[in-house]
């Protein structure tokens, strides 16, 4: 595994890669691993784009090893467009369960991709922000980046 940690305005973040794949994002890490493979390098720079505010997407390669509902649920999160907000209940529903947001919101607390895989664009059913594995001040963070406005 290859690893490279990049300051980020949210706080350091790991990345984690393995066979040319992104399969990890940590927060809070330490600044102390600067592998320069080419996928984290990649990484880093559309990253720092977000930040930025000139990146909606990205385009570098990533492996999600979840299966049954928790990787459904990620796969379904992975498609909400930057800048709009799901429920847990909505998102278990995406996934094939319509009664399932609380495990939808076990399976966003688990998440190994962060901001790659928005869990940021979960919120309650009333419009709350909800929970976050991270931190909910770096949660607020990106959704104001992306310009959600939330209910507290």
């Amino acid at each position: 595994m290859v690893k490279r940690v990049i300051d980020s305005p949210i706080g350091p973040l790991g990345l984690y890669g393995e066979k040319e794949e992104i399969v990890l994002i940590g927060f809070g890490e330490s600044l102390d691993a600067d592998d320069d493979s080419p996928v984290l390098l990649w990484a880093e720079k559309e990253l720092t784009e977000y930040f930025a505010g000139k990146r909606r997407f990205f385009t570098f390669p990533w492996r999600l090893e979840r299966s049954g509902f928790e990787g459904a649920c990620l796969r379904a999160l992975a498609r909400v467009p930057y800048g709009e907000t799901v429920s847990y209940g909505r998102l278990a529903a995406m996934a094939g369960s319509p009664r399932g947001a609380r495990a939808a919101g076990n399976a966003v607390h688990k998440n190994p991709l962060p901001i790659v895989i928005p869990c940021h664009r979960v919120i309650m059913g009333d419009g709350r922000i909800g929970g976050f594995g991270g931190d909910l001040r770096i949660k607020r963070e990106l959704l104001k980046l992306e310009g959600v406005k939330i209910r507290e």
